[in-house]
C-alpha cells in the first residue's frame, strides 16, 4: 500500500516497484478507497485552558528529559576522564618497566661471568678474533658448497604443501620426556634426539620404539639440539652446552649469561653455535672443545 502521488513520481522515475524492483505502471496500480471518518477531539482539548494545560504538561515532560540527558552527559565524561587517566598512567607504568628490564638485560649481557670448558681451565672470552686455521676453513667450506649449488638440480621427489597437509601420524610412541620441544634427527634417520623441560634427553630409535641411551643434561630445560656427526649437542635454559658420544658427556660449556636458547651446526661438521638470552652469539671447536668467540649484539637471540 503505497501513497498515490509518490507511487507514481517513483514509477515514472524508476518503472519498478518500490519493494520488490519487479516492472510496474501506473496503469497497474490499483486504487483503494476508504471512507473518510474525522476522529472526535478528547475531552481534554475542547477548551483554550485545557490546551494550555496540555501544553504545559509536554513542557514539563521535555525539560525533565532535558535535565536527565544532561545529567548522563556529565557523568559519562567523568567517566571517560576517569578513564583516560588511568590509560595514560598505566602507560607510563608499563614504559618505565620495559625500560628498566631493558638496562637490567644490557646490564646482564655486559657482566663478565667465569666461564670454563671440560679441561676445568678458566676462559675468558671477550669477541676474540677468529684463528686463521677457522677462518680457512669456513672459506673452504663455503667454496666447495658454493660449486655444487648452482649445479644442483630441484629433486623431482620433493615434498610439496598438499603431500604434506595430508600427513597422518603412523607411529605414536610413549611420553619420553614431559614438557618437550626438542626433536633432531640424525643423518641416517632411524634415530632422534629428543629432550623435555627437565633437564633430560635421550636418544630414541625408530625402527625399535624404544628409548637407547638416556642424557643428562643437568638443571633447566632443554631448550635445542643437534646432531654433529656421532655426537649429540644440547642447549639448556640454564645457559650450558653440553656435547655427547656414545651416552657420555665429552664437553661441557657455561658461557652465556643466561638461557642459551638454540644451537647449529656449520656446514664443516666442527663449529658450533649457540645464541642466547645475554644478546650474544658464541662460536665453539669442536675439534679440540673451546670455545673459539662470543659476539655481543643488541638484543637476545631465539634461534639459530
Amino acid at each position: 500500500m503505497y501513497e498515490k502521488r509518490l507511487v507514481e513520481a517513483y514509477i515514472s522515475e524508476h518503472g519498478t516497484e518500490p519493494t520488490t524492483g519487479e516492472t510496474l505502471t501506473v496503469e497497474d496500480l490499483v486504487d483503494l478507497k476508504s471512507p473518510k471518518t474525522v476522529r472526535p477531539r478528547p475531552p481534554t482539548l475542547t477548551s483554550i485552558p485545557a490546551l494550555l494545560s496540555v501544553f504545559q504538561e509536554e513542557f514539563d515532560s521535555l525539560a525533565l528529559q532535558t535535565y536527565t540527558l544532561q545529567q548522563n552527559l556529565n557523568q559519562a565524561r567523568q567517566e571517560l576522564s576517569v578513564a583516560l587517566y588511568q590509560n595514560d598512567a598505566a602507560q607510563r607504568v608499563i614504559a618505565r618497566l620495559l625500560k628498566e628490564r631493558d638496562d637490567a638485560r644490557q646490564a646482564l649481557a655486559k657482566v663478565d661471568v667465569g666461564r670454563s670448558n671440560t679441561n676445568g681451565d678458566a676462559m675468558q672470552v671477550d669477541s676474540a678474533p677468529l684463528q686463521a686455521s677457522i677462518l680457512e676453513k669456513i672459506e673452504s667450506t663455503q667454496q666447495a658448497l658454493m660449486k655444487t649449488r648452482r649445479k644442483r638440480p630441484v629433486p623431482e621427489d620433493w615434498a610439496t604443501a598438499d603431500s604434506i597437509s595430508s600427513y597422518t601420524p603412523g607411529v605414536v610412541s610413549e611420553q619420553l620426556y614431559p614438557g618437550g620441544t626438542v626433536l633432531a634427527v640424525h643423518e641416517s634417520g632411524d634415530v632422534v634426539l629428543v629432550g623435555g623441560s627437565d633437564g633430560a634427553a635421550g636418544i630414541y630409535s625408530l625402527s625399535e620404539r624404544q628409548l637407547l641411551s638416556p642424557l643428562k643434561a643437568g638443571p633447566g630445560s632443554v631448550t635445542s639440539g643437534v646432531w654433529a656427526g656421532p655426537r649429540m649437542i644440547v642447549s639448556t635454559s640454564a645457559g650450558a652446552v653440553k656435547v655427547f658420544e656414545s651416552g657420555q658427556e665429552v664437553a661441557s660449556f657455561s658461557v652465556h649469561a643466561g638461557s642459551a636458547n638454540a644451537v647449529a651446526l656449520h656446514p664443516s661438521g666442527s663449529i658450533l653455535a649457540s645464541v642466547g638470552e645475554d644478546k650474544s652469539y658464541i662460536l665453539y671447536d669442536l675439534e679440540s672443545n673451546k670455545v673459539l668467540t662470543q659476539v655481543q649484539s643488541d638484543s637476545g637471540k631465539t634461534w639459530c
